[in-house]
């Protein structure tokens, strides 16, 4: 998620116009959702998308998504910490008192389960809408409050698929249809789609953390410029993901990020699907 504050206070003076394939140009000229539009994808979250969230509900069970918090990504600085929660005692007059916190958290990077919102991708200056990065108005995460995300997700185990650990090639739609097909699925306008391509396995073999695709550390997959067109073209609400845009799709500036820019795409980064696994079993390749 990023909020509005002091970081689009900086003037964007000139800027280079983004090479990037046509197909992303023309999706954000079309402005699927209305040209002021400021909740994206999530417009696809409509009376029907929640109906049938609530048909699949069997047992009422909660499972989390999230990654441990941690601090120390590759992009904080001493200025700005990853993580750092404060607490003090606050005595009052009358002889009692009160706990106090101060919670700061940068939760974009490679370690943090995060919401990304349509005010952190930007392209030409702009976020999605056509809107500069200078613009004190753009909305964020506080946008998609209101009316809150409540749809059918979509589960896609790709490692399962393939019958390898961890996806350790681009994970492409061909994949993705492969998998709904098996398990009979199809999937509708607003559906958010939960793509577990292994990385809590590829964690605990290599026994270090996964790092962008520009890195060593890097396990291989990731999803590919075809499969974040796939994405586009079946109107996914809600991309829910843990190993994130792979190497080529990166380089073609065709990712699923990209997605954010062009069409208002919300991405679910660094989920941890070990714990839905175990409470669903493999038996299926989509639930």
């Amino acid at each position: 998620m990023a909020f509005r504050g002091k970081l689009y206070d900086a003037g964007v003076t000139e800027l280079a116009r983004v090479a990037m394939p046509d197909w992303i140009r023309a999706l954000a000229a079309s402005h699927p959702f209305g040209a002021d539009d400021r909740r994206g994808t999530a417009t696809l979250i409509d009376a029907a998308a929640r109906a049938r969230a609530a048909a699949c509900v069997r047992t009422g069970d909660s499972v989390s998504l999230a990654r441990p918090l941690l601090g120390g990504d590759y992009n904080t600085t001493a200025a700005r910490p990853g993580f750092l929660h404060e607490t003090w005692y606050q005595p009052a007059p009358d002889g009692t008192g009160w706990g106090q916190d101060h919670v700061v958290l940068n939760p974009h990077g490679l370690q943090n389960t995060h919401l990304d919102a349509l005010n952190h991708v930007a392209v030409d200056g702009t976020f999605y809408g056509g809107r500069p990065v200078t613009d004190k108005e753009q909305g964020s995460a506080d946008v998609l409050a209101p009316d809150g995300l409540i749809t059918r997700a979509i589960y896609v185990d790709i490692p399962q698929l393939r019958g390898t650990d961890w996806a350790d090639r681009p994970v492409d739609g061909a994949d993705i249809d492969a998998a709904l097909a098996g398990a009979g699925i199809v999937v509708d306008p607003g559906d958010a789609l939960c793509l577990d391509m292994g990385r809590d396995r590829f964690e605990a073999a290599s026994g270090h953390l996964l790092g962008g695709p520009e890195t060593e550390q890097d396990a291989g997959g990731g999803l590919s410029a075809d499969g974040a067109r796939w994405v586009a073209d079946h109107r996914v609400s809600i991309l829910a993901w843990d190993m994130l845009d792979s190497r080529d799709a990166k380089a073609a500036r065709a990712s699923a990020h990209i997605l954010t820019w062009a069409i208002g795409l919300l991405l679910l980064d660094n989920c941890d699907f070990a714990a839905l696994r175990r409470a669903r079993g493999r038996g299926t390749k989509v639930a």
